[in-house]
């Protein structure tokens, strides 16, 4: 295609356009041009973005190689650009500088994108199927951060279920370090850099060591809630730690646990004990403003083979297109062993079964527990389950439209088989799932926590009894004695705040929550996904923080059969999950 046909070629992501090659470097300076004029706009002004050296360059010639004269044309190109390189804002987002690289990468990803064949039906012809990812705990790529560096690497050798004694302290130290660089650029603890009277008193943190010889002093310091041999409270960071008087500490939002990282403020006392005032989370950071920063890492291992087809998802979301209009259903403590459970899961699935092949459910999570008694390793219990999933088999397999379009994903739950206290928990075991695995095409074993990719979405699902376990080894404070419940406010957003600002899945010692040390990443929620789904015992419940949906759809042997609906494709993050139910003999 000839660069004078303007029409097909100003919005390089669009369908039509057939640019017959990428825009070369220019030398000459763009400085007083249109195109210079408006990149400043585009990309610094609307979207905050740094723009390296050469990009102004690289911008103007691509401006006048596809002969770009009218604003409005130049605008969308640009606009194009900047989706391309940043993202939808639907949750996978790029670094905030420009480079040009980046953009020759971009332009390329959009070409080969507009290079696929267009049916005219709004992007139905894109095999969906191809953006649904599911990443096994033990498969993530083990990203260690650098304490000289200041940023994340990957570790140079593999993780190990055995690892050596140093891995231990490596992965607290991971732990401390990533939220710590969060608490440090948050801007109430950001220095100003120039003299300003309104930010006189902005939170300066101390480090334990630097407490050494300033006794009578009120200080901010950071550090891992944990209790010493004494049976006493610590704070404890890299280099030290102090013995902590909660007599009189006011606890801000959220559950403390032993195990947990958390910001202490108050008085360094005579006796070398630090007397809290107030005890709180660290501030926890929006997943887009992390991936500005991260963006560049492949936290998931997925890779960058699908670059063109992620560039190309994400156009189709922006506009909304059919094709990506879908659901995921995800059930919990699917008890097996259940009569009326069974009966509840034929009713269910033959309702998804009868709808119309684009609006069948994409994806089923099924979570356990899968059997109603714990497991035991005995002959019977093996036998046992494995009769129960052949009759799970069995049912899923009479449902074909289903079989075609669905894909069906198992997480283990708590005692389920193999049991093990520690996390992550490896996938259910596939000697007792044969007749499952040969009757049903679409199905994948996961680990738990396990996690999804679905376009440009990161979800993270979760099985286990967070709530009862958060709540069993909370620290209590004095002034929460005589409150009902032992502590204000909503239980499920104090839950969801201290595992969203903790990012972890499992901010307790290890003597409450075994961790298997090398995979701690696996439990990392950081940066923040786009969902997460903790799948508990406790009542469902449905909560958006920090952008960050969480939900817990809550067992499904309940007397009226709960499920979460999840709509991926829906634009309000609060409107992407429902809570369904099976009708009564009432209703």
């Amino acid at each position: 295609m000839e660069s004078s046909q303007r029409g097909s070629s100003v919005q390089p992501g669009a369908p039509g356009a057939r640019p017959a090659r990428r825009p070369a470097h220019s030398s000459s300076s763009s400085a007083s041009s249109v195109a210079a004029t408006l990149a400043r706009k585009i990309f610094q002004q609307k979207y905050s973005l740094q723009l390296a050296p050469g990009v102004i360059d690289w911008l103007d010639t691509f401006v006048r190689h596809f002969e770009l004269e009218d604003e409005g044309e130049i605008v969308a190109s640009f606009e194009h650009l900047v989706k391309g390189c940043v993202g939808t804002g639907s949750g996978l987002d790029g670094p905030s500088k420009i480079t040009v690289d980046l953009l020759e990468e971009t332009y390329e990803r959009l070409r080969v994108a507009a290079d696929q064949p267009d049916d005219g039906e709004g992007g139905d012809d894109l095999d969906a199927a191809q953006h649904l990812k599911i990443v096994d705990s033990f498969d993530l790529p083990a990203w260690r951060w650098d304490e000289i560096r200041g940023g994340f690497e990957k570790a140079k050798a593999a993780p190990s279920i055995a690892p050596g004694a140093l891995s231990k302290s490596q992965y607290l130290r991971d732990r401390f370090n990533i939220i710590k660089q969060v608490i440090l650029r948050n801007e109430h603890f950001c220095p100003p850099t120039v003299v300003d009277p309104e930010r006189v008193d902005y939170m300066k943190l101390t480090t334990i060591k630097n407490l050494l010889g300033r006794q009578g002093g009120h200080f901010l310091i950071f550090g891992l809630l944990t209790r010493m041999e004494d049976g006493e409270f610590y704070l404890e960071d890299l280099d030290d730690k102090v013995k902590l008087n909660l007599s009189e500490a006011t606890p801000e939002s959220g559950l403390f646990t032993e195990g947990s990282f958390v910001l202490v403020d108050g008085d360094y006392t005579h006796e070398s004990i630090f007397k809290v005032a107030e005890i709180g989370h660290p501030p926890s950071e929006r997943r887009d403003e992390a991936m500005k920063i991260h963006g560049h890492h492949d936290f998931l291992g997925i890779g960058a083979l699908s670059a063109a087809e992620e560039a190309r998802a994400d156009l189709i979301a922006a506009e909304q297109s059919p094709a990506h209009e879908t659901s995921f259903i995800v059930l919990s403590d699917l008890h097996l062993d259940n009569a009326k459970v069974l009966r509840a899961l034929r009713d269910l699935l033959g309702v998804y079964n009868d709808m119309e092949d684009k609006s069948i459910p994409r994806l089923f999570i099924l979570c356990g527990n899968f059997r109603s008694r714990p497991w035991l390793f005995d002959g019977e219990a093996m036998r046992e389950y494995t009769d129960l999933f052949a009759q799970l088999a069995t049912l899923l397999s009479s449902f074909p439209s289903l079989m075609q379009h669905s894909h069906f994903l198992l997480v283990p739950g708590p005692s389920d088989p193999w049991s093990s206290a520690a996390l992550p928990r490896p996938p259910l075991p596939e000697p007792l799932l044969k007749a499952l695995i040969a009757k049903v095409p679409n199905l994948t074993l996961a680990s738990n926590p396990c996690r999804v990719r679905w376009f440009s979405q990161e979800i993270v699902v979760f099985r286990d009894d967070l709530m009862s376990r958060m709540m069993r080894n909370a620290v209590r404070f004095p002034t929460e004695e005589g409150e009902e419940g032992g502590r204000k406010g909503d239980l499920r957003k104090a839950l969801v705040q201290t595992i969203l600002d903790q990012a972890h899945l499992a901010p307790l010692p290890l003597a409450v929550r075994p961790v298997l040390w090398d995979y701690d990443h696996a439990l990392r929620l950081y940066p923040m996904p786009t969902t997460l789904i903790l799948a508990d015992s406790f009542d469902p419940y449905k909560l958006v923080y920090e952008r960050c949906l969480v939900f817990n759809p809550g067992s499904f042997h309940r007397r009226r059969f709960q499920w979460s609906t999840y709509h991926p494709h829906m634009s309000e993050i609060k409107e992407r999950m429902e809570e369904s139910e099976l009708p009564g003999p009432d209703d």
